[in-house]
């Protein structure tokens, strides 16, 4: 017979019985009928190849070989108890952890007010992954990241998504700069200075080109980089001129920096947030969710001209979150239009 089939039963069964020093007693405390628990020594004695209890009518007693089983059997089932009990407490903090891949130039503004607010009053661990598009999508179909939050004009058919907001871009000048001191300027308006662009590898920067080859707009490209902390650092410097998404802009009044609405064209990008399609959202997810979606129609990062829940291919399951309805605001930088181009 094979003897490498013991059960936690089993185990349970013989170590209560030695417990209790009764079958009926211990048949009562598992809730089991006492055939089926004299079924179950039986099946461990029959694995082990010996009895453990030495039975009479009156009295069960372990034997000898019991006596010295029932060290062991006492420090696996402590081991197995142990280890489940780290699983379920392990299980209880992920529900409490949501991992959000993100555009970094929308974490920069709308992530820190999100777990500063709801995730904070919650207790909710909120881990943030800066990458691009690509690795946004890859990262919430391999299950890498509870929900992506990027510039999907619209969402693959594996991703279930709401839209939370539209993104204008905008010139930011150092203070001393003659565009500086126009309400609006237009993309014809940039063209002569020295301009400081995102690498070519960024949506940002294939979402301007895209913009502005139609209307023959040709900007005279000074430096390329590839992170915004250093595009600030230039601008502060005044080695030039840029235009980025109002999520990238700093909040606030910058000491030596403005930023002016961009028109003819308009540009805007569409910021959705996005999950596994046919996978319900944990309600740690689910609340993040819906806080995004509050953080961006309160005006609080930007003003939002309408927030659609949608899904890619069918429905989100019941009881996912949809946008709220936007009100009016004044968020900063203020005023949205509608979406004309494609990702960032």
């Amino acid at each position: 017979m094979n003897r490498n089939n013991v059960t936690l039963r089993q185990l349970r069964a013989f170590v209560l019985v030695a417990d209790k020093g009764s079958f009926v007693a211990a048949a009562e405390t598992l809730a089991l009928s006492q055939p089926a628990l004299s079924h179950s020594i039986q099946q461990l004695e029959e694995q082990i190849g010996s009895s453990l209890f030495h039975r009479t009518t009156r009295s069960v007693k372990l034997t000898g070989l019991g006596m010295g089983f029932l060290p062991t059997a006492r420090h696996l089932l402590r081991q197995v108890d142990t280890s489940i009990a780290d699983i379920q407490e392990a299980a209880a903090r992920k529900r409490g952890r949501v991992v959000v891949a993100c555009l970094p130039s929308i974490a920069f503004r709308l992530m820190p007010a999100v777990i500063a607010g709801e995730a904070s009053r919650l207790g909710l661990r909120v881990v943030v992954r800066d990458v691009n598009l690509t690795a946004i999508t890859t990262a919430v179909l391999d299950g890498q990241a509870d929900l992506g939050i990027g510039s999907f004009e619209t969402a693959a058919p594996s991703l279930d998504g709401v839209v939370i907001g539209r993104d204008r871009f905008y010139g930011a000048f150092p203070k001393s700069h003659p565009l500086a001191q126009l309400p609006e300027v237009s993309w014809a308006d940039l063209q002569g200075h020295p301009f400081i662009a995102m690498t070519l590898e960024h949506g940002i920067r294939n979402l301007i080109d895209n913009a502005i080859a139609p209307h023959n707009v040709r900007l005279s490209i000074a430096s390329e980089v590839s992170n915004l902390v250093t595009i600030y650092g230039l601008l502060e410097q005044g080695v030039g001129i840029t235009a980025l998404p109002g999520l990238a802009l700093p909040p606030g009044e910058h000491p030596l920096l403005v930023y002016r609405p961009l028109k003819d064209p308009i540009l805007e990008r569409t910021i959705r947030v996005v999950w596994r399609h046919g996978i319900g959202l944990s309600p740690a997810a689910r609340t993040i969710v819906k806080a995004i979606s509050g953080v961006i129609s309160d005006g609080k990062v930007l003003t939002q001209d309408e927030a659609t829940a949608l899904s890619a291919a069918s429905s989100p399951a019941a009881g996912e979150p949809a946008a709220p309805k936007a009100r009016s605001g004044t968020g900063r930088p203020p005023g949205t239009r509608a979406s004309q181009n494609a990702e960032a």
